[in-house]
């Protein structure tokens, strides 16, 4: 039996449009307002063509915020990265020296099984930094 195809992705049960110049799907919210060459272009298009000033999209993302929301994500998911990183040290270096080995293999396993539970811990303090890197931003009216 054939799919249905979509031509847009869904999220929360509600098409995301694509910006048409750089062709990526964002949420609604990050598209400037307007009709003619305004219509369907993301923020990032629209300042970077001068199709609208910094301070007409109000929900733009400077340098600065976008390299402190990169950091926080970056930081989030570290773990997940050193994890197998101290795991492959350990398996071709760390196994052969003793005691250190067994030391370090047991504080290996405790991290493992740690990190996922610290993950979802720490979920509701890196939505709160998120949400406060976030640009406040109104909807305009038919938007």
């Amino acid at each position: 039996m054939l799919e249905e195809s979509r031509p847009f992705p869904l999220t929360q049960g509600r098409r995301m449009p694509t910006c048409r110049y750089c062709l990526g799907t964002f949420s609604r919210d990050q598209f400037i307002h307007g009709n003619g060459p305004r219509a369907q272009v993301c923020i990032r298009c629209a300042v970077d063509m001068k199709i609208a000033t910094e301070e007409e999209a109000e929900n733009f993302y400077s340098e600065k915020l976008r390299n402190a929301r990169l950091s926080l994500v970056a930081r989030r998911y570290s773990m997940f990265l050193y994890i197998p990183v101290l795991w492959t040290l350990w398996g071709m270096y760390i196994s052969s020296v003793d005691p250190w080995g067994l030391y370090f293999l047991l504080v290996l396993i405790g991290l493992t099984l740690f990190a996922p539970a610290w993950f979802f811990i720490r979920s509701a303090h890196f939505a709160g930094n998120m949400a406060r890197l976030t640009p406040e931003y109104e909807r305009p009216k038919g938007h």
